[in-house]
């Protein structure tokens, strides 16, 4: 993982910086960990690149409020996407949301499935689903690709792994620094007092479950109580 200013960020991600605030303020920016902020104002990760660029993906089908609760609520999910696209960059890696059960009222499904992997296992985890009306999928490896042309245009070194799979040894070596960084970013969040004033407008999501379970030797998803609505609350806090 490595730290980027603000300022490469939002060059990384082609945002512009009233952009990214009108983002924020309206609950609509998920990074890596699940929460809406850096553990320290100004300092990012290339995580939060991906994590930017995936709910950027999401966003055109699902709308930006279900598009940051995936991201958000799923980082373990799209973060072994994320590891898996580094190992094997010859066959891509996605992450994909399908939709089950479909209510005519709301014109959408009432639950979506969230599955990672490359696009023959997205089709066996699919494969069977009860009630499925269908599923799209975000290329984490495209993602990624993109990002480390960019930087190469812009001069940010990006050549490192963004981040390892549950099962890859390697993960061991960063483990200190995801531990820490996690932590700083729920110490954070949970200094913040004030709630999103977006967050009470929001449309009630449908239920949203991974498909298969992802086993980090850590959690990394920075759960806290009050649901995934209360880790966008960014607002109040410096970005």
């Amino acid at each position: 993982m490595q730290v980027l200013t603000r300022d490469e960020l939002l060059l990384l991600v082609g945002l512009t910086s009233s952009a990214f605030d009108q983002l924020a303020h309206a609950g609509h920016v998920a990074l890596a960990f699940g929460t809406a902020v850096p553990g320290v104002p100004g300092r990012y990760l290339d995580l939060d690149a991906v994590a930017i660029a995936i709910s950027q993906g999401l966003t055109p089908s699902l709308g930006r409020n279900v598009a940051t609760l995936v991201v958000a609520g799923f980082f373990e999910e799209w973060a072994s996407a994320v590891g898996q696209a580094e190992t094997d960059p010859n066959n891509d890696a996605f992450l994909a949301v399908g939709g089950t059960d479909w209510d005519v009222q709301l014109k959408g499904p009432k639950r979506l499935l969230i599955a990672h992997g490359t696009l023959d296992e997205l089709k066996s985890q699919f494969e069977g689903t009860k009630g499925l009306v269908g599923y799209f999928a975000v290329s984490v490896s495209d993602i990624i690709r993109r990002l480390r042309a960019r930087a190469q245009e812009i001069g940010i070194d990006l050549g490192r792994p963004f981040f390892f799979a549950p099962e890859d040894p390697r993960f061991e070596q960063i483990l200190t620094q995801v531990r820490r960084e996690r932590d700083l970013r729920i110490a954070r969040v949970r200094r913040g007092k004030k709630k999103l004033r977006a967050e009470g407008r929001r449309r009630q999501p449908p239920d949203i479950i991974a498909l298969r379970q992802v086993n980090y030797p850590i959690s990394l998803r920075a759960d806290l109580a009050g649901g995934n609505n209360s880790l966008n609350s960014a607002s109040d806090m410096s970005l």
